[in-house]
């Protein structure tokens, strides 16, 4: 979503922090290249414990001339949004937008009833503005997902990705949510890294070994069979992609993976070829 608004013509100015849970920047890396300013945050509780990373790169944003439109803040899938927009309403200069979800439509009631991410997923819902949803489905079926997402969030707008125009990023409106609740989730990662090729059948079973507990897998990783680009990893549960993503061009070909679970959860990472 933030490569569609960057790329897009509607004639703003912008600048977008870009925020990943982990100790290496995933989501940063997996962002196509701009010409704008791009602030990679490498403090992953910032989507938990507001700290003074996010501040740093506001203000590096802010300092800018000529002066930026807005700012656009991409955070961790385990983020509580409701947090970061508070924190803008303490800032000169600043005024909080609206709150884009982006939930998956073959996953979002699932994810809702998990006994670990549950709750956060609800909250996160309860704390848009609007949600869109990937993934598309039509008739009865979507009728029925956007009347479910209305009664966890009343009042929020549901639309899915092929109505949603980049530029209506910029006309979220933003609702009174004087009811959200912060939950305390907490959440623990494992990063993995590799500068040896891997074969992909060999990352597959990896993956699909990882215990039920994983909420989320993001990451890059060296492909033995296709040496010249980076291939993407991403996973949410139990479903797991692998997709081609940009050449590697002078970057260091290697492989980089973050898995993040419930604090409240003592996963067993298999060994193996990241174990």
């Amino acid at each position: 979503m933030i490569n569609r608004v960057l790329a897009s013509d509607h004639g703003r100015r912008f600048g977008v922090l870009v925020n990943d849970f982990g100790d290496i920047n995933i989501d940063a890396k997996l962002i196509q290249g701009n010409d704008g300013p791009l602030i990679s945050l490498v403090n992953g509780c910032v989507c938990c414990q507001l700290g003074n990373e996010l501040g740093s790169g506001i203000e590096t944003l802010l300092n800018i001339a000529p002066r930026l439109d807005a700012l656009l803040v991409e955070t961790s899938g385990v983020a509580y949004p409701a947090k970061i927009a508070s924190y803008a309403k303490t800032w000169p200069g600043l005024s909080p937008g609206g709150t884009l979800v982006i939930a998956d439509a073959n996953r979002i009631r699932q994810l809702s009833q998990d006994k670990f991410v549950g709750p956060l997923v609800t909250e996160q819902l309860r704390q848009a503005d609007q949600v869109l949803i990937t993934k598309l489905i039509d008739g009865s079926e979507w009728q029925s997902l956007r009347r479910w997402i209305q009664e966890q969030a009343a009042g929020v707008s549901v639309v899915q990705s092929s109505e949603f125009a980049s530029h209506g990023v910029f006309e979220i409106q933003e609702l009174n949510h004087s009811q959200v609740i912060v939950g305390d989730v907490v959440f623990d990662t494992k990063s993995f890294s590799a500068s040896n090729s891997l074969d992909p059948n060999d990352l597959n079973r990896w993956l699909v070994g990882l215990p039920p507990e994983i909420h989320r897998v993001k990451g890059i990783f060296y492909n033995a069979r296709d040496t010249k680009h980076r291939w993407v990893v991403q996973g949410v549960g139990r479903q797991t992609t692998l997709s081609r993503g940009e050449p590697w061009g002078e970057s260091p070909k290697q492989t980089e993976i973050v898995l993040i679970w419930p604090q409240s959860s003592t996963p067993r990472i298999p060994d193996g070829i990241l174990g």
